[in-house]
Parts: C-alpha cells; structure tokens; sequence
C-alpha cells in the first residue's frame, strides 16, 4: 500500500526515525519538518553566514547518530538543537 504524503504528518519524530533505521531515506522527513527551526536557531546564535553550514552538519550528524536516538521521545526538536549548540560550540572552539 503506498503512503498518502498526509500520513507522514501524523506520524511522530520517533516513528520516523525508527523508520529510518530500515529504511535510511525516510530520515528526510525528519529534515524537511525541523531545518527551517534548526536553521533559525544557529542563524540567531551565530548569524547568517554559518547558519548554512552549522544546521548541514546537524543533520548529518544527526542521521549518523539516529540509532541512538530516544525513541520514547516523540519531538526531535530538542535533540537536533542539542546537536547543534554542540556543532556550534566546536566550531567557537576551533576560531
């Protein structure tokens, strides 16, 4: 049965990223719901030339690391953020 594109809506970040460990691709959904609040966030802490850069490496790092992912956490949010005050602090560290 193919999945209407609605039913990723109602699925939680947990679910997805669950999804995710059989099927990699499915990580994307998870992007394209929390780049633009990932983005924001590193845009507001250290301005819009690593902003790009530092919420790239936040997903990258992200997926790397799904599997270790709480699952009894439905909201990714926190997470990704965690990751990138964490991007963030190393590149402030390397200057």
């Amino acid at each position: 049965m193919q999945a209407r594109p609605d039913d990723n809506a109602d699925r939680t970040d947990a679910e997805t990223i669950a999804r995710s460990l059989r099927e990699p691709a499915a990580f994307g959904e998870v992007f394209e719901r929390h780049f633009g609040s990932v983005h924001a966030y590193a845009q507001r802490r250290a301005g819009p030339e690593l902003a790009d850069d530092v919420a790239a490496e936040t997903f990258v790092q992200a997926f790397d690391k799904r599997r270790r992912y709480d699952l009894a956490r439905p909201d990714a949010l926190p997470w990704l953020l965690g990751i990138a005050t964490n991007v963030l602090h190393r590149h402030w560290r390397t200057q």
